[in-house]
């Protein structure tokens, strides 16, 4: 493993890369957690690469000077169309990306024009949630707490309670009209929603009561539980 002060910074590295292989580009974004106080060895570059028209976009991973690299390309036309989608899901990956992001190589301004409609966008906040969202949410976390509490089995509590967490937390950030996230940034949304919310949450990891305190108080500002005479026309896959 390279570490900071081996490898250039990575706004440096990134320019590099876009010279080295993006030179036909018209946009070259860096953005991610490379590029903040979050930052640590094993942080990789995540760079949009809009190209001219394209038959498809790609998303490539390689290694540049000792930094693992994420490469979305895409053109104008399919970026938009994937910030639409990510934007109605209410996840802001790649548009946050554009909007917090570096620009190292521009052509005609492409790049200054997409991150000025990011940000606005992204300041709009997410669509407010539909009463079948928040029914289907009520109904899963309402199952998982059920699960929860029907078993005694170590392992199957250590599953449980890993999907209830994600789902509550999801539930939290949809009642509160928050952005949504995965992984690391599910917990960065919701604590950067309610910290305190979001701290319960956490330490409910290793406590099932604490966390069914924790849960409970969730679907309550949701609705409460919910669970006989939900019913859904188009049942969907786990």
């Amino acid at each position: 493993m390279i570490k900071d002060g081996e490898r250039p910074e990575p706004v440096e590295a990134a320019r590099g890369l876009a010279e080295h292989l993006f030179g036909d580009a018209l946009t070259v974004i860096v953005g991610g957690s490379a590029l903040t106080e979050r930052r640590t060895p094993m942080s990789d570059l995540d760079m949009v690469v809009v190209t001219e028209t394209r038959e498809r976009p790609v998303r490539r991973s390689l290694g540049w000077e000792g930094w693992p690299v994420e490469t979305l390309i895409h053109d104008e036309e399919t970026l938009a169309a994937y910030c639409d989608n990510n934007l109605a899901r209410r996840w802001p990956g790649i548009p946050r990306l554009i909007a917090d992001g570096v620009i190292v190589r521009d052509r005609d301004g492409l790049g200054a024009r997409l991150q000025e409609e990011m940000r606005d966008r992204l300041a709009q906040g997410p669509a407010e949630a539909t009463q079948a969202e928040l029914d289907e949410a009520r109904y899963e976390v309402t199952d998982l707490l059920d699960d929860l509490a029907g078993t005694w089995d170590q392992a199957e509590i250590a599953f449980i309670i890993a999907r209830l967490m994600t789902k509550a937390a999801q539930l939290a950030l949809l009642t509160g009209r928050h952005w949504q996230g995965t992984g690391k940034w599910l917990l960065r949304e919701l604590h950067d929603h309610d910290p305190n919310l979001a701290d319960r949450l956490v330490g409910g990891l290793h406590d099932p009561v604490r966390l069914n305190v924790t849960v409970r108080e969730i679907l309550d500002r949701a609705g409460g539980r919910l669970r006989e005479g939900h019913q859904v026309s188009d049942p969907r896959l786990p």
